[in-house]
């Protein structure tokens, strides 16, 4: 209970922006949590984009939209996903991107080997370089499916004898 009384006294500090936005960030997350349990990863990101890209413009995103947008979605998801919540945060800040025009914000989707628990997934999202959820150092501690891909097709190659 004090946990939850020390949230809202957070939140009741912020400017009413975060607000809409945190509430545009919950019902998206919740959206996206229940399509990701209908439907592929595909279609979800497929329709997130029509969608995204089918409505009015808003206005274009900032540098500082981008970092509000990446906070709004990191502390829903923080709060409302207990259990892996990364591929839902992430989808949530691509949308919010999109809606603002800004296509350049890629999904990624990565796996890597733990000693404990195995196989690791991951997703986050880079903009030119930078990471803006999911964590730093995802891009290095995670193999990205797209270069893990190339990796197999290079060693299933057969070589040529010089």
């Amino acid at each position: 209970m004090k946990a939850l009384a020390r949230t809202i006294r957070k939140l009741w500090r912020h400017p009413w922006q975060n607000w809409g936005l945190l509430l545009h960030a919950a019902a998206l997350t919740a959206c996206i949590r229940g399509g990701l349990s209908a439907t592929s990863l595909s279609r979800m990101t497929q329709a997130l984009r029509r969608v995204a890209t089918g409505l009015p413009q808003w206005s274009a995103a900032t540098p500082r939209y981008r970092l509000r947008a990446a906070w709004a979605a990191h502390a829903v998801g923080r709060r409302f996903l207990p259990e892996r919540p990364c591929l839902t945060q992430a989808l949530v800040l691509q949308y919010l991107l999109l809606r603002r025009g800004d296509d350049a914000a890629e999904l990624h989707i990565g796996v890597r080997k733990d000693e404990n628990t195995g196989l690791q997934a991951h997703a986050w999202v880079e903009r030119s370089g930078q990471v803006l959820i999911g964590g730093t150092g995802a891009p290095d501690t995670y193999e990205r499916f797209e270069d893990l891909g190339a990796k197999l097709e290079a060693a299933n190659t057969p070589r040529q004898a010089s």
